[in-house]
């Protein structure tokens, strides 16, 4: 289910032309169906965490596989672009709901001494599902109609819900004081959260094609939303989002470790192709194969990482996977146009093998760093992490990218340059340089953490 669901937050971009074609619709309109998947996850992850953590983690990961399921098959049914946006909400809503309790319920079921194998598991489909989209989405789209990639979906997750019925542990009983919390869910900051979350994801999401007053004005009412919420948060009984979590220097010490680590994912995911295919002129089905690499990397690192974490604790696995991955973004970086494919593939396997080894050892130190009753909102604040940092590396990796060679060429830039391509290996090498300094920043936020937590 965890594969599923990131998955197809990436596999719809390869099928859009084909979807474009066949509704008969305009390309800025075609983009909804990608863009109101991850509108939508955002919006309502941490609420589904929360109910998870309310009313059993077990019951809103089901029903999450179901509504999941669901959405795909009318998706697959879809023949106008308004009923297929609908059904990709619907998907949404249920990738949402299992991804925000996933985490908790391998944190509760596995003791500390198999927790972070379990968690780099499920770290390991993470990272495949987000990279391996466009290439399962461009295999199947070459030999089936683009419903083909939303029904594959169906068997997958019947079969999932089918032996989650008979292999996830029952939610535990609730007794007087959980039943009491029930009836004080916070239902003004759900509807505060939404919108906040929603403004502010949309407003990033599109900045990437040029800041415009009504983005601008989208974002300063997200942030205004956000600050509202948080002083709503404060006075509360029962507040959706526990905000004195935040003052645990390790919990946020990783959550923002995470961010910056997901924003150089996204970046490094995004600009990445055209590197392949515009600078080294590689076609898309080789850029594609070399791709490989990434998954291939976090794959083989992802159950290395959880392992060491059992073995000697999460925070030199976090560390050092952060300082592999930084030091693999700035080799990436520093390729020339004329550089081989084995050489690109062992350094880009390098760079996704730090990111293997940080991403199961992080996770468990956020969710080892909250009790028990929160681990549903733990799961789905790192899942909104994993979002908004993609989003803002998207974005911010474009603005560094374009900028760079706009400045080198004495006027705007907005793509790749035909007969110069130093301008774009220039604009690449300066955006990676960046990325991997962040990544780095993230490791000293790591170390930080690391020393407050030893002076309380």
């Amino acid at each position: 289910m965890t594969f599923m669901s990131t998955l197809d937050s990436s596999i719809v971009n390869v099928a859009l032309p084909a979807m474009q074609r066949e509704l008969g619709v305009g390309a800025a309109d075609i983009q909804w169906v990608s863009s109101i998947y991850l509108l939508a996850c955002c919006v309502t992850v941490l609420v589904f965490g929360r109910l998870g953590d309310r009313y059993g983690k077990v019951l809103f990961f089901q029903v999450g596989v179901a509504l999941f399921t669901a959405g795909s098959a009318l998706c697959g049914l879809a023949t106008t672009l308004p009923v297929l946006i609908g059904a990709r909400v619907v998907q949404a809503l249920g990738a949402a709901s299992a991804t925000a309790n996933n985490m908790g319920i391998v944190t509760e079921v596995f003791p500390a001494s198999q927790r972070g194998r379990a968690l780099g598991i499920t770290s390991t489909f993470v990272s495949l599902g987000l990279m391996c989209g466009p290439t399962i989405g461009g295999m199947l789209v070459a030999v089936y109609p683009w419903e083909s990639i939303f029904l594959i979906n169906v068997p997958v997750g019947i079969v999932a819900f089918l032996v989650g019925l008979k292999t996830l542990p029952r939610d535990a009983p609730r007794t007087e004081a959980d039943r009491s919390a029930r009836a004080g869910f916070d239902i003004a900051g759900s509807l505060l959260l939404a919108p906040a979350i929603f403004f502010t994801f949309f407003s990033l999401t599109n900045l990437a094609n040029g800041a415009t007053p009504l983005l601008m004005g989208l974002l300063a009412a997200g942030l205004a939303l956000l600050v509202v919420f948080v002083l709503v948060e404060r006075r509360v009984e029962a507040p959706l989002v526990r905000l004195d979590l935040f003052g645990n220097a390790v919990f946020s010490a990783n959550l923002a470790a995470m961010f910056l680590c997901f924003l150089a994912v996204g970046a490094t995911e995004y600009l990445l192709p055209f590197f392949l295919q515009d600078a080294c002129g590689y076609e898309s089905n080789v850029a594609g194969f070399i791709l490989t690499a990434i998954p291939l990397g976090m794959a083989i690192m992802g159950p290395l990482g959880g392992a060491l974490s059992d073995r000697i604790g999460s925070f030199w696995p976090c560390l050092v996977g952060l300082v592999i991955y930084a030091a693999g973004i700035w080799f990436v970086g520093g390729l020339s146009d004329d550089a081989g494919v084995v050489v690109i593939v062992l350094l880009m396997a390098a760079m996704a093998a730090g990111t293997g080894l940080f991403q199961s050892p992080n996770n468990a130190l956020v969710m080892g760093s909250v009790e028990t009753e929160d681990l549903g909102f733990a799961g789905s604040l790192v899942s909104l992490v994993r979002y908004m940092g993609m989003s803002a590396g998207v974005t911010g990796g474009t603005v560094l990218l374009y900028g760079q060679m706009s400045s080198l060429a004495g006027h705007a830039v907005t793509g790749y340059v035909e007969g110069r391509p130093e301008l774009f290996l220039a604009g690449f090498s300066f955006t990676f340089d960046v990325l991997a300094v962040l990544v780095l920043l993230g490791a000293a936020l790591l170390v930080v953490g690391a020393v407050l937590k030893r002076g309380r």
